[in-house]
């Protein structure tokens, strides 16, 4: 069996978790270049991976011959700067994390570079599409099981977290609902096979204060028409205190599914004088782990068969391109129609 060779640039958070399922939970798969800006988790990739490649320029991975693959898991500031470049010097399968980019002349800079290349695979990082409870609700929905849908309901809380980071992480995430509610409305755009048609919406800054200097919010609602007539509500926040919560509905004509009324990691309950308690997931990758190890197995596979990513560069540009509008009609007060 042939080994399909990846090399990842960046080893924060999100993109060690990434290097950790390719080295260890995808047969036939070796992290064979690691790439990072920060010494310390250079060394960590040393010690964890032993990689043939270890190097802070990310174009010494555009280079490697071996290679199959990249992964881009950098801050959302560098996404679109790296994919043009990889695009650029050949690099015919690419892995990038959302966003691709954090305004429309970056995205479409993107759009105007993978559109000139040939055989290039692009897969972005829209992980909910990997999740077996959502696939198995649209496939119920596709049959028919809902009748005909009439109102999508997301909600995403991130678990309440230190001000200090999430003050620092804000210009470089895209903004808040680039960074978080994107994933909802790529899901929305899957389940319904339309795109919004009016956006409105509401937020602001409730826990973190300093957010305010960002020009950014913790705290959203947006309420969207779609093309095909089904009404979409997206609710997001930064600071839920009992931990990550992610529920979902999709009600119709004769019925509704509903999904993950609670984020709980554990099946055991706790009683006592309190009363009874079930513990939350304490954060959004504990939630969706196994969707992140689904996703870039995915990703393998779309390079072993040369096949299309269940989530391509139209995806990731049709989700920017709402986050955009989206931001706009939350801090301007205003409906936007698309």
């Amino acid at each position: 069996m042939k080994i399909t060779k990846l090399g990842i640039i960046g080893l924060g958070r999100l993109g060690l978790e990434h290097a950790k399922n390719i080295h260890s939970n995808i047969p036939d798969t070796e992290l064979t270049a690691v790439c990072s800006v920060v010494e310390k988790e250079l060394e960590t990739a040393r010690t964890m991976f032993s990689p043939s490649m270890v190097t802070s320029d990310y174009r010494d991975l555009f280079a490697n011959k071996e290679l199959n693959g990249i992964v881009i898991a950098t801050n959302s500031q560098t996404h679109r700067k790296i994919i043009c470049e990889a695009v650029k010097a050949g690099v015919k399968n690419i892995y990038t994390e959302k966003p691709i980019g954090l305004s429309q002349d970056e995205i479409d800079e993107i759009k105007s570079v993978v559109e000139g290349a040939d055989g290039l695979t692009l897969q972005v990082g829209y992980n909910h599409r990997f999740d077996k409870n959502l696939m198995e609700a649209k496939q119920k929905v596709d049959e028919g099981f809902i009748g005909k849908p009439i109102l999508i309901r997301i909600e995403s809380r991130d678990q309440a977290g230190i001000e200090e980071f999430i003050v620092k992480f804000s210009p470089t995430s895209g903004g808040f609902i680039a960074d978080m509610m994107t994933h909802d409305y790529d899901t929305a755009r899957w389940f319904t096979g339309s795109e919004a048609e009016t956006i409105y919406g509401v937020g602001g800054v409730y826990a973190y204060k300093g957010l305010k200097a960002c020009n950014d919010m913790d705290n959203t609602s947006i309420m969207m028409k779609f093309r095909n007539g089904v009404m979409v509500i997206l609710t997001a926040s930064r600071n839920s205190a009992y931990g990550y919560h992610a529920p979902m509905e999709i009600f119709g004509t004769k019925g509704s599914i509903r999904i993950g009324d609670y984020s709980f990691n554990t099946r055991n309950v706790y009683s006592d004088e309190s009363g009874v308690n079930q513990n939350c997931s304490k954060w959004f990758y504990e939630y969706w782990q196994e969707t992140y190890l689904a996703e870039m197995q995915g990703f393998v596979e779309c390079l072993k068969n040369k096949s299309e990513p269940r989530v391509n560069f139209t995806d990731g540009y049709k989700a920017v391109e709402w986050a955009i509008r989206a931001d706009e009609a939350v801090k301007e007060g205003k409906v936007i129609n698309l």
